[in-house]
């Protein structure tokens, strides 16, 4: 893991998947690289001073502190970047960069 914030109350990692998840975002066009990297590093000092600031996920049978950020809310496919807090450590973990794609139109006579 790389470290990417460490003068905050919490250090901020990446992970392998996110870093592979993110190179990903970017070959295909859907985050562009400079634009990108300037609007992540301004959410990492945020997590870095306030972690909690984003509502947590449920996850059922699991004791981990998973949140989800709408990165870039208005692109099309919308970008989320999942991250835990393991308060332990003081640590954010970014563990995935999701690209949500609008829901595709039903065909006419397929609607149930």
């Amino acid at each position: 893991m790389t470290s990417r914030h460490d003068n905050s109350r919490y250090n901020v990692f990446t992970t392998e998947q996110f870093e592979r998840l993110w190179e990903n975002a970017v070959d295909v066009g859907v985050i562009d690289a400079a634009v990108g990297k300037i609007q992540l590093d301004g959410l990492i000092s945020l997590l870095a001073i306030g972690p909690y600031d984003f509502r947590p996920e449920d996850t059922i049978g699991e004791f981990v502190d998973i949140r989800r950020v709408d990165f870039m809310p208005d692109a099309n496919p919308r970008v989320e970047i999942w991250y835990s807090v393991v308060e332990d450590d003081r640590a954010v973990y970014l563990v995935s960069v999701e690209l949500i794609y609008p829901a595709q139109q039903r065909f006419p006579g397929f609607d149930s």
